[in-house]
């Protein structure tokens, strides 16, 4: 069995980003009518399930879906974000790539955005270093998340199953890493950028493909924006 355990530092911020967003939950759930921006329903089913996950990888299962269900619990209680405004400015800025599906931009919740990059475009095979054609995609990504102050990242690297889980969990590391540090050189403030890996297993497709294979390899963003 071989020793998934994630390293502490990337998981450090992520505890804190998520109590932070529970600590400022709201009591009450409120939807706003005609906006499509809803207050309160499930940051805690995505981002305390990011967090399960992860521990759940290090063979941490128990305190994983523990601890997940307890964040989702707060965050769920009444946390809301207006995020429409914010996923059409990166619908705008991302349209190319969004063209060539190099980006996937996905509203999940009302109060919680997912933007999927393509690894194949993101890196060389095997690489953690970031390709000069990628980078202008991230500088717009940075200048969305610099117009909203206060929006927080969780940068998840994940690979296909091709290799061994240790090389593709550091692999998966350091590629997230390596989104972060770009996004913090296009000026976003580091203690909103919180990056780890998944390695290969969160599969989105069938690693038994070369299809399954490429959807696999991907870095993953979830903003979310405390209020």
């Amino acid at each position: 069995m071989p020793n998934l355990s994630l390293p502490a530092r990337p998981l450090v911020p992520l505890f804190a980003a998520l109590f932070a967003l529970a600590a400022c939950a709201p009591g009450t759930q409120q939807a706003q009518p005609g906006t499509g921006t809803m207050v309160g329903a499930g940051t805690g089913a995505v981002v305390g399930g990011v967090l399960g996950n992860v521990l759940a990888a290090s063979g941490r299962r128990t305190e994983g879906t523990a601890i997940g269900a307890a964040i989702g619990a707060a965050l769920g209680g009444g946390v809301g974000f207006a995020m429409d405004r914010q996923r059409q400015d990166f619908e705008n800025q991302l349209g190319a790539e969004r063209m060539r599906n190099e980006v996937q931009i996905q509203q999940v919740r009302q109060d919680v955005l997912l933007l999927t990059l393509d690894s194949n475009v993101q890196f060389a095979t095997g690489s953690a270093t970031v390709q000069p054609g990628m980078r202008d995609t991230l500088r717009r990504i940075a200048g969305v998340l610099n117009q909203y102050p206060g929006t927080q990242v969780s940068i998840i690297g994940h690979t296909d199953s091709t290799g061994s889980p240790d090389f593709n969990q550091r692999l998966s590391e350091q590629r997230a890493e390596a989104v972060r540090n770009e996004l913090i050189g296009f000026g976003v403030r580091p203690g909103d950028l919180f990056a780890f890996g998944r390695g290969q297993f969160d599969p989105v497709a069938d690693n038994a493909t070369a299809e399954g294979r490429a959807a696999n390899r991907r870095v993953e963003l979830v903003v979310t924006r405390p209020t």
